[in-house]
């Protein structure tokens, strides 16, 4: 197809608090005019903090969520406006790795019947060609043929994330998202995942948002960064840009130099120059070492939008090109 496979338009999605005790407490906003497109067998990689967002923006990518406004389109259909006639396809175009391989696998079903039953409901290979279609499976992510009759539960954690990845491309999808998919792994484990992306994604081509808080992973397997904080994109660039030392938004040096520099860690919550978080502002100005000590200057009163500064690179600061100075 022509143009971007994934594109994103001014995304927001709230959460408003359920339950007994609901009531008067705020809404929490889990992502605010979110926009990006990724082009036709892109890796881009998805970054931020535990809470920054991530794996709800990968759910509203593939429809699992719902939002409160914007635009996503996926392959070519407007995720928010799916109709029935729809779904079957877009489910085939676009498929999730979770998180948590024990909770998105049946356990009550063996291998065999949970990669089957994928086939079966998209029809994507005749009935008699099913056997060998598995094994095919099997073996792309390097699971045991013999590993095909067994039940969830007694697959080692490396060998449920191979069924999960063995599942999504089942369907031979344009698009994967992947959330943190080899988090809680061995490092042994992690390696021969991630070499079994980078196969896969040089064999078929597939657009990946690969979500992952794991800025040494990132740099293994992205083409491409997009960086969550608070809800916002603050920094989207190429990977290469991004690692070789264009980075650009404040924020992103704290990550490189925690993930790189083992003597480093994130700086807490109210650590910096505006430790209490008042409305309007950058989000991140509490914590900036760089920001705008003028509670009347634009760091306290504008939220940053993002700025083109650069071939297929923008980021969200309005003092970017002091940090860039800076480091």
């Amino acid at each position: 197809m022509s143009g971007p496979l994934v594109e994103v338009t001014e995304l927001r999605k709230t959460f408003r608090p359920a339950g007994l005790w609901a009531r008067g407490r705020v809404p929490t906003v889990a992502l605010d005019a979110v926009s990006f497109a990724l082009a036709p067998g892109e890796f881009a990689a998805l970054v931020g903090e535990s809470g920054s967002g991530k794996t709800t923006l990968g759910r509203c990518l593939l429809g699992l969520v719902p939002f409160d406004r914007g635009t996503v389109r996926v392959a070519g259909f407007d995720v928010a406006n799916l109709g029935r006639r729809d779904q079957p396809a877009f489910r085939r175009a676009a498929q999730m790795v979770f998180q948590n391989p024990y909770a998105s696998l049946n356990p009550a079903l063996r291998v065999r019947s949970i990669l089957a039953e994928a086939l079966g409901i998209h029809r994507r290979v005749p009935r008699a060609a099913v056997p060998q279609e598995l094994e095919h499976l099997a073996h792309l992510v390097h699971l045991p043929v013999e590993r095909l009759r067994a039940f969830p539960p007694s697959l080692s954690g490396g060998e449920r994330r191979r069924v999960a990845f063995a599942r999504a491309l089942a369907t031979s999808p344009s698009f994967v998202v992947t959330d943190e998919p080899v988090s809680g792994l061995d490092l042994p484990i992690q390696v021969q995942l991630l070499d079994l992306l980078r196969r896969v994604y040089a064999r078929r081509t597939i657009t990946f948002l690969f979500i992952s808080h794991d800025l040494k992973v990132v740099r293994y397997l992205a083409t491409r960064v997009l960086v969550l904080y608070r809800g916002r994109l603050v920094e989207d660039a190429p990977a290469g840009r991004f690692f070789g030392g264009g980075a650009l938004h404040p924020y992103c040096h704290e990550l490189l130099r925690s993930a790189f520099e083992p003597e480093r860690d994130l700086a807490p919550v109210g650590e910096g120059v505006h430790s209490p978080l008042g409305p309007g502002g950058c989000p991140y100005r509490h914590r900036c070492p760089r920001a705008d000590v003028d509670p009347k200057g634009s760091c306290a009163t504008m939220p940053p939008t993002l700025a083109q500064i650069g071939p297929d690179h923008r980021v969200a600061c309005h003092r970017w090109d002091t940090a860039l100075d800076a480091r």
